[in-house]
């Protein structure tokens, strides 16, 4: 059967699955249900600079095809991540992503000199970073995607004082998405991830108000899948930036399709939720669908829509 390793924008993954942020918890919370070593890759919920306590409940409710969260954010800040977060998870995934925004620009260029800091003392403590340019459901809205002044800049305060895979997670809610993807590449960006949720609002008809507390808030779930596939084959196809995979994939086919639309790697959120075990599942299966396909490795999938229909290799 065929091989499942796969690298993205340097990360080097034993399988293509990652968790997708916020949705394995701050630090180990799901090792009550499985070895977080089976993911390629475990990557953390978003930490910014300052504590932040998050948006009023009901921070998530149950839509038509998925879920809308308002969780704003909560985390302890940079500081515990660095002295209390990363200590408690050290050595117990296969690879470790962190995942960091800022909440006004220049907050990312003093997360970066923290994060580097971090890393003098305990250089294998993570290996890649990913930048949350794109939360929906924060009082600020994370503008930093939408522009791609503002997005470079942002990427490039961080590429200043890190040498690790820089991944850059951007917002569907754009016109161009290869717009602001080139402007991350011109930042120093690695790779991409594609994409956040979606804007999305639930009102309780009886009484004509939002069914979360933070108002709107953030989609997820197999409803975003076709969204999420046109953004990275358009992606792929007008930058050639590696890309990671995120929104509404389930299934191992669900996997195999978006790294033939120009993913190298792909994240699970939403589906967790139902079942803990579905990466697991997974990436048992992967090898069987190379297989079925003719496939010797995970490599000659990526891009296959792309090429001739002939099948020859771009």
């Amino acid at each position: 059967m065929g091989t499942i390793g796969t690298e993205v924008g340097g990360l080097r993954l034993a399988n293509p699955l990652l968790s997708a942020s916020g949705t394995f918890g701050h630090e180990d919370e799901m090792a009550a249900w499985i070895d977080l070593r089976e993911p390629g890759a475990v990557v953390l919920k978003t930490v910014t600079f300052h504590p932040r306590r998050g948006n009023p409940p009901p921070r998530i409710v149950e839509v038509a095809g998925g879920i809308l969260n308002s969780i704003g954010l909560p985390n302890e800040g940079i500081d515990h991540l660095i002295s209390t977060t990363l200590p408690r998870l050290r050595g117990r995934t296969s690879a470790l992503v962190v995942n960091v925004a800022g909440e006004r620009a220049d907050e990312f260029g003093r997360i970066g000199e923290k994060l580097a800091a971090g890393l003098r003392d305990h250089p294998q403590d993570f290996q890649a970073v990913e930048l949350n340019l794109s939360c929906p459901n924060v009082e600020s809205g994370f503008p930093f995607a939408k522009s791609p002044e503002l997005a470079s800049r942002c990427v490039r305060m961080v590429r200043e004082h890190l040498a690790l895979p820089l991944l850059v997670k951007l917002s569907p809610n754009v016109a161009d998405i290869a717009e602001i993807a080139l402007a991350c590449k011109e930042g120093g960006a690695d790779a991409l991830t594609l994409s956040n949720t979606a804007l999305g609002l639930a009102l309780d008809w009886r009484t004509g108000k939002p069914r979360l507390g933070g108002g709107h808030g953030g989609f997820s779930g197999p409803a975003m899948k076709p969204q999420a596939m046109y953004l990275v084959f358009t992606a792929f196809k007008k930058t050639g930036l590696p890309i990671v995979a995120s929104g509404g994939a389930e299934t191992a086919e669900d996997v195999m399709e978006f790294l033939a639309a120009g993913a190298r790697a792909v994240q699970i959120g939403t589906a967790t939720f139902r079942n803990p075990f579905v990466m697991r599942e997974i990436v048992r299966r992967l090898p069987e669908l190379l297989q079925e396909a003719g496939l010797a490795s995970l490599a000659e999938q990526i891009g296959r829509a792309h090429r001739p229909a002939s099948g020859a290799k771009a």
